[in-house]
């Protein structure tokens, strides 16, 4: 539920200043805990997001390098180092 609500106010808000903070605070600080493994975890989320709508900002590489090597949940830092990559090379 929390990671359809992020998609939904980061896909209708996406040109408002104050989103791509939003989804830095939740990238790193949402206490989301895997209990299932089909459930999405809302900082992947906004990784996702943040790789798709802010690739050129220097605060979306900078998260993406700390949840690849700090977030406690594997999906995540294995979702990190797709996009990491490619930001790396630019």
């Amino acid at each position: 539920m929390r990671s359809a609500a992020v998609q939904e106010i980061a896909r209708g808000w996406k040109d408002e200043p104050e989103i791509f903070e939003w989804l830095c605070d939740i990238a790193i600080n949402h206490p989301f805990e895997r209990e299932y493994n089909f459930q999405d975890n809302p900082r992947q989320i906004a990784l996702e997001i943040m790789f798709k709508q802010y690739p050129d900002r220097p605060k979306t590489l900078e998260i993406l390098r700390d949840r690849f090597a700090n977030d406690p949940d594997e999906k995540v830092r294995q979702f990190a180092e797709k996009p990491l990559a490619k930001l790396d090379k630019l």
